[in-house]
């Protein structure tokens, strides 16, 4: 008996093409429920839906929940409507049909393909399928560039948010026009900078001014619904050099600011100032081209590296931040020991105790706190997943009876309604009176199912948490980690964020935490330590 998983898959470019994104999902669905139906040895076990997601990549939630019920042993067959659902990139798809599946003994069914890997094996003619389907990834991704660039060109300003300083016509489709308050800020920031003050100085003066950051700006005062939830709404460097090197306050569309290596790849590397293309006197400009010249060549000659004099950068680079203002933290440097000891909330560094208070930690004391707490976040995680495990096997048994009192229930009714077909046919029901009998059956039976699902659902999922754990747990298979093995790509691996506050106490949130105490609770994201 197969034990089939229905993979069903639908993008966002589909869903506008096919209308209804649901109507998409079920003709999967059905197809495959159909296809069931009519052979016999084969059991549908779990549905797994990636809406709205491209077919361009393999990191799909669902596509991976289907993998690891694969590695479980849950599931040793998988149904797709045909080969695109799988994947439309042609090297990753090849390689789970010609190896993957095949090393684990999964069944693999593409029924518009007229593919079971049964009954044939993977062929020239379902290669060649693959490779149309790559082209017609990147015919997709060519036009979608292609209409965005188009409409640039001709003056329109895509992007969703406008630039600080410019709110988009209610009048003229993508066109920008001048935020009045927001211009003059825009202006004096650019005076400021060519009278000599640097990033740090012009942020000072225009949060002692009281005047709001942009994104503060957006959200609270323009309200156009502009997400932001970090920060006191206070301006940074980083914000001042944004302002500084937009040349759309000349009075220009960018038509491209980045560029893709390859459409396969979610990575863009940003182009540079003189290289990029742009549409010049498209909306009112509230800095002139000599101004914004004249401010690029001084902060060509102000320009420092981000670097340390070793060229490297520190471990904790986007990891580390303050626990107080959320900012991240940078490094400290003594002139008394001429060189670095620690790390400081970069607010205060930059803009001093009235921004946020000294937050300070050394070198030696993170290591220290952060192996402590790392190797007991692996020895608790290995103690939860025994619990987690043992508390499955508890409830598997009553789990097992839910399961087979929803089955019965399902079966029972469906031969309430042939009973019902077979009373209309021999005339014994009326035709109204046999409808209304068999919308009430597949009513309930519908309930059922859904109940079943839901638990077949929560089994698996138990499941694929012990399973993800112990690999999780295997990839870092050592006793104790040491001060030496605490290495930029294990903290990488192991950390999401680490915050320090006053008196060198840190939180850390761990990419993977068990959390124990009941089979409800799953795999969770964050892990505080």
């Amino acid at each position: 008996m197969y034990q089939a998983g229905i993979y069903c898959r639908v993008s966002i470019e589909e869903q506008n093409k096919e209308g209804e994104y649901s109507n998409s999902i079920h003709s999967q669905i059905q197809m495959a429920r159909d296809y069931i139906a009519e052979r016999n040895g084969i059991a549908e076990k779990k549905v797994y839906v990636d809406d709205g997601v491209s077919g361009g990549n393999f990191e799909r939630t669902e596509f991976r929940r289907m993998l690891a019920d694969i590695e479980l042993g849950t599931i040793n067959m998988v149904i797709f409507k045909d080969v695109s659902r799988l994947g439309r990139e042609h090297i990753d798809t090849n390689y789970y049909l010609g190896k993957y599946f095949p090393e684990k003994l999964v069944r693999v069914v593409l029924i518009l393909d007229n593919y079971d890997s049964v009954v044939r094996t993977y062929d020239e003619m379902l290669e060649l399928k693959i490779l149309l389907n790559d082209m017609y990834l990147r015919d997709t991704s060519r036009k979608i560039k292609t209409a965005i660039q188009t409409k640039r060109s001709m003056g329109e300003y895509t992007p969703k948010q406008p630039p600080f300083g410019y709110v988009k016509s209610k009048k003229i489709y993508n066109h920008l026009e001048v935020d009045s308050y927001a211009a003059e800020v825009v202006k004096r920031i650019y005076r400021m900078y060519q009278n000599g003050f640097g990033y740090t100085g012009i942020c000072r003066i225009l949060n002692e001014d009281g005047i709001p950051c942009p994104a503060k700006y957006k959200k609270e005062v323009l309200k156009t619904g502009y997400v932001w939830n970090a920060g006191k709404g206070l301006w940074i460097a980083s914000t001042v050099s944004g302002i500084l090197k937009n040349p759309v306050y000349t009075g220009v569309v960018v038509i491209r600011k980045h560029e893709r290596p390859s459409y396969k790849l979610k990575y863009k590397k940003a182009i540079s100032l003189e290289e990029m293309e742009l549409v010049p006197d498209v909306h009112e400009a509230i800095i002139s081209k000599e101004e914004f010249v004249q401010v690029q060549q001084i902060r060509k000659g102000r320009r420092t590296p981000y670097f340390d004099k070793n060229s490297e950068p520190h471990k904790y680079v986007g990891l580390l931040f303050c626990g107080k203002c959320k900012i991240a933290m940078r490094k400290r440097y003594l002139a008394s020991h001429k060189g670095f000891d620690g790390y400081m909330c970069g607010f205060h560094q930059k803009l001093g105790k009235n921004y946020c208070e000294l937050n300070h930690i050394t070198f030696e004391k993170l290591d220290e706190l952060v192996v402590f707490a790392i190797n007991q976040q692996l020895k608790q995680m290995k103690t939860d997943m025994k619990n987690l495990e043992s508390q499955i096997r508890e409830k598997e048994p009553e789990l097992d009876v839910k399961i087979a009192r929803l089955q019965a229930k399902i079966e029972r009714k469906m031969e309430y309604r042939k009973q019902a077909y077979e009373q209309f046919m021999d005339e014994v029901l009326s035709k109204e009176e046999y409808l209304e009998l068999k919308q009430m059956y597949e009513q309930e039976n519908r309930k059922y199912q859904k109940e079943l699902s839901e638990l077949s659902h929560e089994r698996q999922r138990q499941q694929a948490v012990v399973y993800e754990t112990k690999i999780w747990l295997e990839h870092f298979n050592r006793r104790q980690l040491t001060v030496k093995q605490l290495t930029k790509e294990v903290l990488v691996e192991l950390v999401d964020k680490i915050y320090v506050y006053p008196e060198q106490k840190i939180d850390i949130y761990f990419k993977f935490a068990l959390k124990a105490g009941s089979t409800d609770k799953i795999l969770e994201k964050e892990g505080v330590i």
